[in-house]
């Protein structure tokens, strides 16, 4: 290469807008969803019409369009209030507010999402930088009041969005007391209405009567996409995104297919999987996303999703996980549960040195080793020697798994990655 070439620039470009790649991009129309924009919009109405607002919880498996509708209705309902509001006398104007929240963001390693918590994250989108509040350090009932106060300070209706609301789990105060705040009389001045956005519907199952009752006062649920959805909206997006030469009917029929099969119909994985092909042929200096680009893109795409699964894992399974990463490296998988305790043991008392916390019991390994197993990130084999010889079990990766897979989830859970000596482990 010259000193005039560019190390960055590719020989082709088949992308001309990769926003429209993005997963925070919100199109102009949402395609192959009329029968739940429907149902949605009718959440939205009564907000539009200045009357109390509804209670919706959305559910649906990752990539079916929830987060994307709600973002659209969002959008269309401030314009149209917008609108109204130029024509009417002020004493008659609808005031709006809006509060989105992704609970998922207030998960890190032992500390799970609580009421409490998403309270703070409240709070807090609704101060000023310099006058947030920290997330320890407060009774719940002090948090709770400052964020009703925050709320009362506010006019009108205020809509609070819980996207991925499942991740609050047991603590559901915030749910029962939040769709019910003016009635429980918490707040005077403003009505507030809670949207809950969920890829778990199992969690609605679960929770109490008095919460569905308050929550759950509109359900809608969003079906997976079929491959002719799937293909409608990828050909939505390449039209948008990519020049008219890069694609073909063959780069969105693939696409389409693949999603459908591996994502349960996720329009997500698709448009992930279109965006990574035509990056792959600019590599490749290709002017037409091929189906070996798409392929490559796809395991591309399966090893970050493995990735960030193992990201998901509690810090024991991420230890266990990293006790195993080093067993197969050194040959010693597949591993007797015991040995897999001892490498465990290892890793806990390295990266929780400073904090004085031990390893669990064999027992407790355990118990988290058999929830790695049901997640399919190890594989489990029983020995049975017969009366004589006794049973036990041994542990291994799953053949998705790798030891660099867990390193690079480690680097992704902001975990240096240590390397361990195991030489003291018996074979």
């Amino acid at each position: 290469m010259s000193d005039g070439d560019s190390i960055f620039a590719d020989d082709v470009e088949l992308i001309k807008d990769a926003n429209v790649l993005e997963e925070d991009y919100t199109p102009k129309q949402i395609l192959c969803r009329d029968d739940v924009l429907s149902q949605y919009t009718s959440v939205f109405k009564p907000v539009y019409k200045g009357r109390p607002p509804q209670n919706a919880f959305l559910y649906g498996d990752t990539g079916v369009g929830k987060t994307a509708a709600t973002k659209y209705l969002r959008k269309n309902l401030e314009q149209d209030i917008e609108r109204k509001n130029e024509n009417v006398p002020e004493e008659e104007r609808v005031a709006l507010n809006l509060v989105w929240i992704n609970c998922e963001n207030f998960t890190t390693g032992d500390h799970k999402t609580s009421s409490y918590q998403v309270a703070v994250g409240i709070v807090n989108r609704l101060r000023d930088k310099g006058n947030r509040i920290t997330g320890t350090g407060y009774a719940p009932q002090d948090v709770y009041d400052i964020m009703y106060e925050e709320l009362d300070d506010l006019e009108g209706t205020v809509l609070v969005i819980l996207d991925e609301v499942d991740k609050i789990g047991d603590d559901d105060t915030l749910l029962y007391e939040l769709p019910r705040s003016r009635d429980i009389g918490y707040v005077e001045n403003v009505r507030v209405g809670v949207i809950g956005i969920s890829n778990d519907y199992t969690f609605r199952k679960n929770l109490s009567p008095k919460v569905k009752d308050s929550l759950c006062e509109t359900e809608i649920k969003f079906p997976a996409y079929d491959a002719e959805e799937l293909s409608d909206i990828l050909r939505a997006r390449a039209d948008m995104a990519l020049y008219d030469d890069a694609y073909d009917q063959e780069t969105i029929s693939l696409c389409s297919a693949l999603a459908y099969q591996e994502a349960s119909g996720s329009a997500r994985r698709a448009i992930r999987l279109l965006r990574r092909s035509a990056e792959i042929a600019e590599e490749n200096g290709s002017d037409l996303i091929e189906p070996p680009h798409i392929r490559q893109a796809d395991n591309d795409l399966e090893y970050g999703n493995i990735v960030e699964s193992i990201v998901d894992q509690d810090d024991e399974k991420l230890y266990i996980l990293k006790a195993l990463a080093h067993l197969d490296t050194v040959g010693l998988t597949p591993a007797r549960t015991r040995k897999v305790h001892t490498a465990y043991s290892q890793v806990v008392q390295t990266y929780k040195s400073e904090s004085g916390r031990g390893p669990l019991t064999q027992r407790g390994m355990f118990n988290h080793l058999s929830k790695l197993v049901m997640f399919g990130f190890v594989h489990t084999i029983d020995r049975n020697k017969g009366v004589g010889g006794g049973q036990w079990n041994e542990h291994e990766f799953s053949d998705d798994v790798t030891p660099q897979k867990v390193e690079d989830a480690f680097a992704d859970h902001n975990l240096d990655w240590i390397e361990m000596d195991l030489q003291g482990i018996e074979d």
